[in-house]
C-alpha cells in the first residue's frame, strides 16, 4: 500500500532509526511480488525493452535463495493476491503512467517495464528452492507481519507499510547480498550506523537499486580455527519502537499517521483544511521537501495527542462526509496493523514438512531498553531536523505552487469519488470468507494468478500492457476468447451457477466482466464489458475438473486448426512443451500481425536455452565466458578442425538414432553447447545501433510477440484452474526477450532460414538442429493456409525486391555522375535549331554588340 514519503524520510535519518544487523540463523518472512520486482529491475535493466529476458532473472532468485540457505535463513515467501475495491483508482493511475512509458519506449532508457510472466517465473523458481510459498486472497501486507509475529522473525520487503506494522522490518534496500563470515562472540555488538553506511543507505534509497550484486564469496575474519564461526548477510533492522521513540510516539497513534500522510487508500487532500487551520502549513520548498516537512510537523504534533484526541480534531476539520469514511479506514488500517489472524501459518504447516523447525535467535539485542530511543534523544533529533529543514528553505514558483494545488484538487475529487463507492469488504474481518474453500484450495499454492480473485470478486481485469505497438489493439486483446471462457468456467461452477439478473422483459441477462485496458493509440485506459451470452461447452467440477475445457476452447475458437488431429500429435512432444506449443498454434491462426520468422525465432531460442542452460553453466557475458571456458573451446574448436581436414563428418551416434529426436535431447554432448553459445552469445545482448540510431528498435515486431506471451498466460492460467492437466510452461526455459528479437531480426533477409541456421546459427550441433527440423515440421501441417507462402517463394519474392533496389541506386548514381559532368549551357545551346542564326561568343561579351 505505502505511505507517502516515509521511505526517504527515513533513508534521511537512517542513523536515527535504522540499526546495523546480522541476518543469519533465523526465519524470514519475504514479500515476493517485492522482491521479485526489484530483483528483476536490478538484473535485467534496459533489456526489459524486449519483452523479459525470463533466463537470466530464474537463475538470479535462485542466487539470492541459494545465499539465504548458506546463512541458515530459513525463508517463507507471500505472494499478492487480487486488488481491493478502494484500491482501483490507484491501479489505474498507474496503469496510465505505465502506458505513457511504452508509446514512448526507448531501448536504452533505464526504465524497467515489468514482463507478464514475471510473477510466474519468480513462483516457479522459490519452488524450485524448497521454499514455501502461497499466494494471498489481497494484498499479502497482512499476512506478512502476522505471520513474522508469530514466528517472531523480521520482514524482508521494500514497503513504507513496514514502518508502521508492529514487526521487525528488513528493508531490502539495505541489505548486502554477499556471505559474510565472523568469529562467534560471547556478546553480540550493539552499535549505531557509520556516517558512510547512512550515506550509502540514503544513495541506494534514490538509485532504487537493491541487490545488484548477488555473490556467495566469503570474506573471512581473521581468526584461529580453534574458534567457531558463522556466516551472515549484512543489512539494517528497523523496529516500530524506533519511530516512536519512548513515549514519544504511541503505536495506537501510528495508523492516523500514516492515514495523514496519504496511501493508496486515503488521499492526502482530504486533510487540506486540518493541515492549513490545525496544524499550519509544511512551508514552501520543492515537493519532496514539503513531504518530508509534512512528516515531522506531524510527529511533532502527535507527539502531545492522545490517540482519542488526535482523531477527534483531524474529523473536527473535515468534511461531513468524509469524516465516516476516515474512521472507517483507520480502523481498518489498525486492524491490519495488528492482525493477528494467519492463514499462511495454518498453510504452511499443513502442506510442507517440518516447515517450522526450532531455530536459535538471531545475534541481535532484545533489551528495548538498549533500542528504544529515549524521549530526550527524540526530541533533540527533531529539534536538529528542524533547525536543518529551515536553512534549506527555498521559495517555490508560482507554477509550481499552482501544480501542486492542481493535484491536490484531483486528489480530493477522486477521494470524494471513493467515498460515494464505498467498500462493503471494510466490513469483513476475515477476507477469505468471501470466497468459496475450493478456490482458495487452488489459490493458497499460487497456482493460480493473482487475475482470478478480481474476476470472481470484483468481476473485473486489469490489463498489464506490454511493450506493443499502439496502433494495434492491446497484446492481450488476442486471447480474450480464452479468458472469457476462464471466467465462465469460475461463474458456472456445478451446483453454485451464478445468479443471472431479469432484464425488463424477464429474460435472463448475461452476466459480465469489466476489462480494464489501454485505450487505441492515445495514453489512456478504456474499460469495456465483456458480457458472457454462453455457459460453457462441459460443466465444471472444481474438485474433479476435466481437461476436455482446453481441448473446447481450441474447437471454439481456433475451428480451422484441425482440433482432432492437433490433440493426437500434441503427445509426439516432450510434456513440457505441449501447452506451449499449443499456444502457437492458437497464436498462428488468430494473429494478423506474426509470420513464420516469427516461428523460427521462438523455436530457435527454445531449442537452445531448454538444451544449452541445463547442460553448460549458464554465462551470458562474453568476456567472462571467454575467461571460464577458453581453453575447452579451443581444444574442441581444434579437434573438429582437424576431422574436416580428414574428412571425417560428424552426425549422430548409432546408438541416439533408435530414440525419438526429442529424447536425444537429453544426450547432446557439453561440446556441441560451448560452441553453439560461443556463437549464439552475441545475440542475448542489445544491438549496439539502438544505442545510436534507436528509432530502428520496432515495437511492431514486438507486438506479435506481446501476442504471444498473452495467449501463454491465458491458456496457462486456464490450464491451473483445471489442476494443470498439462505440464505448465517453464518461461525460463524457453523464452528470452533479447535473443528472440536479435534472432528476428538477424532471419528477416535470409534467403533459406533452415539453410542459414544449419550452416551458421546451429551448425556445432546436428542434434539440436535436428530438433529444431522436428519442432518446425510438427507446426507446419497446423499452420494456417494464408501463411503458408513456401519459405522459398518468399525468399525469392525478397532476391527480386532486392534487385530492383539495387539497379534503382545504381540508376540514380548514374544520373547523378552525368549531372556533375555535364556542361552547364548545354541546355542553351540545344534550344539553337536553326544553322543561319546569327553566332554568339559566349566568351566575348562584346559579340551582342555586332550588327
Amino acid at each position: 500500500m505505502g505511505v507517502r514519503g516515509l521511505t526517504s524520510y527515513i533513508a534521511q535519518r537512517a542513523e536515527i532509526y535504522l540499526k546495523p544487523y546480522e541476518l543469519h540463523n533465523t526465519a524470514l518472512v519475504i514479500d515476493g511480488d517485492n522482491l521479485a520486482c526489484n530483483l528483476y529491475k536490478d538484473v535485467t535493466g534496459s533489456y526489459s525493452a524486449f519483452g523479459g529476458d525470463y533466463d537470466d532473472f530464474y537463475r538470479a532468485v535462485l542466487q539470492f535463495f541459494h545465499v539465504l540457505a548458506e546463512c541458515d535463513i530459513r525463508a517463507y515467501v507471500l505472494m499478492d493476491g487480487g486488488y481491493e475495491e478502494r484500491k482501483l483508482r490507484t491501479v489505474s493511475k498507474r496503469l496510465r503512467g505505465k502506458i505513457a512509458v511504452i508509446k514512448k519506449i526507448n531501448p536504452c532508457d533505464s526504465i524497467t517495464l515489468f514482463p507478464l510472466h514475471l510473477k510466474e517465473v519468480f513462483v516457479d523458481a522459490v519452488r524450485d528452492c524448497g521454499v514455501p510459498v502461497m499466494r494471498c486472497v489481497f494484498e499479502a501486507d497482512d499476512e506478512l507481519a502476522a505471520l513474522a509475529r508469530k514466528l517472531n522473525c523480521p520482514v524482508l520487503s521494500y514497503d513504507s507499510d513496514f514502518y508502521i506494522h508492529n514487526v521487525k522490518y528488513i528493508p531490502l534496500i539495505t541489505l548486502t547480498v554477499k556471505v559474510l563470515t565472523k568469529r562467534k562472540r560471547e556478546k553480540p555488538l550493539d552499535r549505531s550506523l557509520r556516517r558512510n553506511e547512512v550515506k550509502h543507505v540514503e544513495k541506494r534509497t534514490k538509485a532504487h537499486k537493491i541487490v545488484s550484486g548477488i555473490t556467495t564469496t566469503n570474506a573471512t575474519a581473521k581468526s584461529e580455527k580453534s574458534f567457531k564461526t558463522y556466516k551472515y548477510l549484512d543489512c539494517c533492522i528497523y523496529r516500530v519502537e524506533h519511530l516512536c521513540g519512548r513515549g514519544a510516539l504511541s503505536a495506537e497513534k501510528l495508523p492516523l499517521f500514516a492515514a495523514l500522510l496519504g496511501n493508496d487508500y486515503i488521499a492526502r487532500s482530504a486533510f487540506s483544511n486540518f493541515f492549513a487551520v490545525g496544524m499550519g502549513k509544511a512551508g514552501r520548498s520543492r515537493k519532496l521537501q514539503k513531504q518530508q516537512r509534512r512528516i515531522r510537523i506531524i510527529l511533532q504534533w502527535l507527539r502531545d495527542q492522545t490517540a482519542e484526541s488526535a482523531l477527534a480534531k483531524v474529523l473536527s476539520r473535515l468534511k461531513k462526509s468524509q469524516r465516516d469514511s476516515l474512521v472507517s479506514q483507520v480502523q481498518a488500517a489498525i486492524s491490519g496493523y495488528s492482525n493477528e489472524i494467519c492463514h499462511a501459518y495454518d498453510f504452511f504447516d499443513k502442506h510442507y514438512e517440518d516447515v517450522f523447525p526450532t531455530i536459535e535467535p538471531a545475534s541481535e539485542p532484545e533489551d528495548e531498553e538498549e533500542e528504544a530511543l529515549s524521549e530526550t534523544e527524540h526530541e533533540n533529533n527533531l529539534a536538529e531536523e528542524s533547525s536543518e529543514e529551515a536553512e534549506e528553505e527555498v521559495q517555490q514558483p508560482d507554477d509550481v505552487q499552482e501544480t501542486e494545488l492542481q493535484q491536490e484538487q484531483d486528489d480530493e475529487e477522486d477521494q470524494e469519488e471513493e467515498e460515494e463507492e464505498g467498500d462493503v469488504d471494510d466490513t469483513i474481518e476475515d477476507k477469505t470468507l468471501l470466497f468459496p474453500q475450493w478456490f482458495l484450495d487452488k489459490l493458497y499454492p499460487a497456482h493460480l494468478s493473482r487475475y482470478f480473485v478480481d474476476l470472481l470478486h470484483l468481476r473485473k481485469y486489469i490489463n498489464n500492457p506490454q511493450i506493443e505497438h499502439f496502433p494495434y489493439h492491446d497484446a492481450n486483446a488476442l486471447a480474450l476468447p480464452i479468458l472469457n471462457y476462464t471466467f465462465a468456467l469460475l461463474h458456472h461452477v456445478a451446483g453454485a451457477e451464478a445468479e443471472r439478473q431479469l432484464d425488463d422483459q424477464g429474460q435472463p441477462v448475461s452476466i459480465e466482466y469489466t476489462y480494464l485496458t489501454r485505450a487505441l493509440r492515445v495514453t489512456n485506459v478504456r474499460y469495456y464489458r465483456q458480457p458472457i451470452e454462453k455457459a460453457p461447452a462441459h460443466p465444471f467440477e472444481p474438485s474433479n475438473p476435466d481437461a476436455i475445457h482446453l481441448r473446447a476452447v481450441f474447437e471454439a475458437f481456433v475451428p480451422h486448426a484441425n482440433v482432432p488431429q492437433l490433440f493426437e500429435q500434441l503427445e509426439l512432444l516432450p510434456s513440457d512443451l505441449q501447452l506451449y506449443f499449443l499456444a502457437i498454434v492458437y497464436w498462428l491462426h488468430r494473429s494478423e500481425h506474426c509470420d513464420m520468422l516469427h516461428l523460427h525465432a521462438l523455436l530457435i531460442c527454445l531449442v537452445v536455452v531448454r538444451t544449452v542452460d541445463v547442460t553448460i553453466p549458464a554465462e551470458r557475458d562474453p568476456k567472462e565466458f571467454q575467461q571460464r571456458f577458453g581453453k575447452i573451446l579451443k581444444q574442441e574448436r581444434a579437434k573438429r578442425d582437424l576431422e574436416a581436414t580428414e574428412g571425417v563428418k560428424r552426425g549422430v551416434k548409432p546408438a541416439l538414432l533408435e530414440l525419438t529426436v526429442p529424447e536425444r535431447m537429453s544426450h547432446v554432448p557439453k561440446s556441441d553447447c560451448f560452441l553453439v553459445q560461443e556463437k549464439l552469445l552475441p545475440h542475448f545482448h542489445m544491438q549496439e545501433i539502438f544505442k545510436k540510431k534507436y528509432d530502428s528498435y520496432s515495437t511492431t515486431v514486438l507486438h506479435s510477440f506481446a501476442e504471444f506471451q498473452s495467449v501463454v498466460y491465458q491458456l496457462n492460467g486456464l490450464n491451473a484452474l483445471l489442476d494443470q492437466p498439462l505440464s505448465s510452461p517453464r518461461m525460463n526455459r524457453l523464452y528470452c526477450g533479447a535473443f528472440i528479437y536479435n534472432l528476428y531480426d538477424l532471419l528477416r533477409n535470409r534467403i533459406d532460414v533452415r539453410y542459414h541456421v544449419e550452416h551458421f546459427l546451429l551448425a556445432d550441433s546436428r542434434l539440436m538442429f535436428d530438433f529444431y527440423c522436428y519442432l518446425f515440421d510438427w507446426c507446419a501441417p497446423f499452420v494456417p493456409s494464408w501463411k503458408l507462402q513456401s519459405e522459398a517463394d518468399h525468399a525469392a519474392a525478397k532476391a527480386v525486391e532486392k534487385k530492383r533496389l539495387k539497379k534503382q541506386r545504381q540508376a540514380a548514381r548514374k544520373a547523378a555522375a552525368e549531372t556533375e559532368t555535364a556542361d552547364p549551357n548545354e541546355e542553351m545551346l540545344a534550344k539553337t535549331d536553326n544553322d543561319e542564326d546569327e553566332f554568339f561568343d559566349l566568351n566575348n561579351k562584346f559579340c551582342v554588340l555586332k550588327v
